[in-house]
């Protein structure tokens, strides 16, 4: 492992899934979907936490990414099929059933929070496999 390349990508994909976050979750999705599930979030939270959790997640991330990378195309393209991949694997099983599992957890918010996972994991990828390139 490179460790130069792996820090870099990991704050470079911490900070680009913030800013998407920020963008889909906070202003996107909020108003035709949260807003209407409000009770299903915490209101005395903080964005710090979000923002910990993709810098969490980013290191995961292109560590795995890191160690699979040899398995796709090189450079933006073979970064956004692995966070394709990754998005996909993380998000739809986690979240199709959450309806099921949770008192006021719609079908709607499950399929949003797995779409928006996904275009996470394909954004993030993408850095990477560019970053990662050589």
């Amino acid at each position: 492992m490179n460790l130069k390349k792996f820090i870099i990508a990991v704050l470079a994909t911490g900070v680009v899934g913030t800013i998407y976050d920020l963008v889909v979750n906070g202003f996107l999705l909020e108003g035709p979907v949260y807003s209407k599930h409000m009770s299903l979030f915490r209101q005395d939270s903080s964005m710090l936490w979000l923002t910990v959790a993709n810098f969490v997640a980013a290191l995961v991330f292109v560590w795995v990414y890191d160690k699979v990378k040899s398995s796709f195309s090189e450079g933006w393209k073979g970064g956004a099929t692995y966070g394709l991949y990754a998005g996909i694997l993380i998000n739809f099983p986690t979240w199709i059933f959450a309806h099921l599992l949770f008192n006021n957890f719609s079908y709607i918010v499950a399929w949003a929070i797995i779409l928006s996972g996904i275009g996470w994991g394909i954004i993030a990828g993408a850095v990477a496999g560019a970053l990662y390139k050589n």
